[in-house]
């Protein structure tokens, strides 16, 4: 008799531990942070659950505007629609027009993070999106501070060609002491004198699969790890030793990236980032649903060290299915931080409006979550669902 009592209540235990670990499981579903579950789930463990949710932003849709002023010259445009702004140099008549219009927002100045530009001639002047721009600086740089330059293993320059492939563009060390301290005293002469609100610096390299391609090996730097310490150095050194301290924006275009860990690295040293190849592939085609997952849990914990996060997604401007599944997406992860825009690379100075940015969605009430293939999101007037396995998406206002 005591022996099936001891039984039953040995039974009663476990059905107890089973009920409670089902509970708990479940809780956890609920009340997961910003990186969900996922088919690889394990590598995206470690965050603080969300309860209970707050949107930290003031509206569900921020569209983001770079690098140059729009080609139609309607500056009162770009003010009225769009949310983060980042242009060059040479753009400071449209900065101030932008500030006349009203915009609140910091307009950050584009820099190259990595090279200079090679004018071929010590008496022109050399573009001005990056930091060695007065007549005569690259060959002053040539001649007296040679050892700035990320020479290739064979001791010659590492150049690379601009996009209409008549400028060239020489590849600086971002390990030596001498370029950082000028990279940062001519960033800063940017932001005192000429009344810059930041800076938004293109090509901060992830990894080294731009070299691999190219056939270049830094001499100084034998192995990948050694050359992305010495990036998120040069970044803690300029966002520690100026940035910071100002309360002046600086984000990155970080490109090239295979581990997610780099990216949250370069982060500490940053105010925002940018994904300039967001959730779509450079093409026409789309990415896994593996990588579209990344994308995502990127944008998502970014926002959660309160960070900003610009998203761009590449394609066709009549392509409206793949403007809606990129921008659904992006729906899905912003949480105040995040700004979105579909474009062309080839065309950022135009200006391409869809319907769906002026739809009237209010705010998110919780998180994404996942039914099936599909991934949904609630909001105040509607909801958003996507599919990354077949690349659909519907936004549904009430």
């Amino acid at each position: 008799m005591n022996r099936s009592r001891n039984l039953l209540l040995g039974l009663l235990w476990v059905l107890v531990i089973v009920v409670l670990g089902v509970a708990g499981y479940l809780g956890y579903q609920v009340f997961q942070d910003l990186s969900v579950a996922t088919s690889n789930i394990e590598k995206y463990e470690g965050q603080e659950p969300i309860e209970p949710y707050t949107f930290l932003g003031k509206e569900a849709i921020q569209l983001a505007w770079f690098y140059r002023p729009p080609a139609s010259g309607n500056m009162s445009s770009i003010s009225q629609n769009f949310d983060t702004f980042v242009l060059t140099k040479q753009d400071d008549e449209e900065r101030d027009e932008l500030k006349e219009l009203g915009v609140e927002a910091p307009i950050m100045q584009y820099l190259h993070f990595e090279n200079i530009h090679d004018p071929g001639d010590c008496s022109k002047s050399p573009w001005r999106n990056q930091v060695a721009y007065n007549p005569g600086d690259f060959c002053n740089i040539s001649e007296n501070h040679s050892d700035w330059f990320l020479n290739n293993i064979d001791g010659s320059l590492m150049v690379s060609q601009s996009s209409s492939g008549n400028q060239n563009y020489v590849r600086m060390d971002p390990g030596n002491s001498g370029w950082r301290n000028f990279w940062l005293e001519r960033a800063i002469e940017g932001q005192e004198k000429l009344g810059w609100d930041g800076v938004f610096m293109d090509n901060v390299e992830a990894s080294i699969s731009k070299f691999e391609r190219k056939g270049f090996s830094p001499a100084n730097y034998p192995t990948e790890d050694e050359y992305l310490s010495q990036i998120e150095q040069a970044l803690a050194f300029y966002y520690l030793n100026y940035f910071q301290p100002k309360g002046r924006p600086l984000f990155a275009n970080i490109i090239s990236l295979r581990d997610p860990d780099v990216w949250f690295r370069y982060i500490q040293y940053l105010d925002g980032a940018m994904i300039e190849g967001w959730v779509v592939d450079w093409s026409d085609g789309f990415l896994s649903v593996d990588t579209w997952t990344e994308h995502m849990y990127i944008a998502e914990k970014t926002q959660t060290y309160g960070k900003q996060v610009i998203l761009v997604s590449q394609g066709d401007q009549n392509n409206i299915e793949r403007q809606q599944f990129a921008f659904a997406s992006y729906l899905l992860i912003n949480h105040g931080l995040a700004s979105f825009r579909y474009a062309d690379a080839s065309a950022y100075n135009e200006t391409w409006y869809y319907n769906n940015y002026y739809i009237d969605i209010g705010v998110p009430l919780g998180v994404r979550y996942q039914e099936g293939n599909e991934w949904r999101r609630d909001f105040s007037n509607g909801i958003v669902i996507v599919n990354p396995k077949n690349h659909t998406a519907e936004i549904i206002t009430n």
